[in-house]
């Protein structure tokens, strides 16, 4: 029994997303694909903007399934004090880059590390906007 060519196209999709024999799978995290790179890249987190905070700050919802989750995580905007990657972009970092991290807090959280470039996390929408 043949498929039929929409089943067909689909299956050919799937597929194609699918690693194959020694390649690096690219996650795909709120519709932005960020390639696998760098010590201090969290590559299996899902980021998601919650909430602008003024021009300084943003309360995002971080989850990385091998560390930890965060449901409303407040992030401050700052220079890189040291060059890392864009956990939303995948990105280079350069020291002295405006970024947004995680803000600081008696328990110092998993993702302590974690570094957006504030020009993309700027040009995100906030979940649920229009």
């Amino acid at each position: 029994m043949q498929a039929h060519s929409g089943e067909r196209r689909t299956t050919q999709s799937t597929m194609a997303l699918l690693p194959g024999e020694g390649e690096m799978r690219v996650p795909i995290v709120t519709s932005h694909v960020r390639p696998l790179r760098g010590d201090t890249y969290f590559g299996n987190c899902i980021i998601r903007l919650l909430e602008r905070d003024g021009s300084t700050s943003a309360t995002v919802a971080w989850s990385d399934s091998t560390s930890c989750f965060y449901g409303a995580q407040l992030w401050r905007r700052c220079n890189a004090k040291k060059a890392g990657v864009c956990s939303l972009s995948g990105q280079t970092i350069a020291r002295g880059d405006a970024v947004y991290r995680p803000r600081r807090v008696q328990h110092t959280p998993r993702n302590a590390e974690a570094m957006i470039l504030a020009a993309v996390l700027e040009t995100v929408c906030v979940e649920g906007a229009i």
